[in-house]
């Protein structure tokens, strides 16, 4: 029996690109130097957020205090705050300061 292939999330921001698959279990993001992926803006936290894979989803978890906002694929924009929330399709995040495009993270699902 063939188990099916795992789905990749990949991220894109100022053209960096990171895909992640089930090779690691967790991506960092904050404006600390050592974190997967560094956002050096005054709003965003050290340790500000990370994605984690959780079987075939990969979840959102929030550890900052000014949270992050997700926009979805079907538009609707959560804000997380010391919370978590599944990502699925595709969309934005922006880390710390409300949602604007030019300068969200880009994520969708291969």
């Amino acid at each position: 029996m063939t188990s099916a292939p795992q789905s990749v999330l990949i991220l894109d921001w100022q053209d960096n690109l990171i895909a992640f698959d089930g090779h690691r279990q967790t991506i960092a993001f904050g404006s600390r130097p050592g974190v997967d992926l560094r956002i050096p803006r005054p709003c965003v936290s050290r340790l500000h957020a990370r994605i984690e894979r959780r079987r075939d989803a990969f979840v959102l978890v929030d550890e900052s205090t000014n949270g992050t906002f997700v926009q979805t694929e079907d538009e609707r924009v959560v804000l997380v705050r010391r919370g978590e929330l599944r990502l699925w399709g595709e969309g934005l995040i922006s880390f710390g300061e409300p949602l604007v495009e030019a300068s969200a993270v880009r994520f969708r699902h291969d």
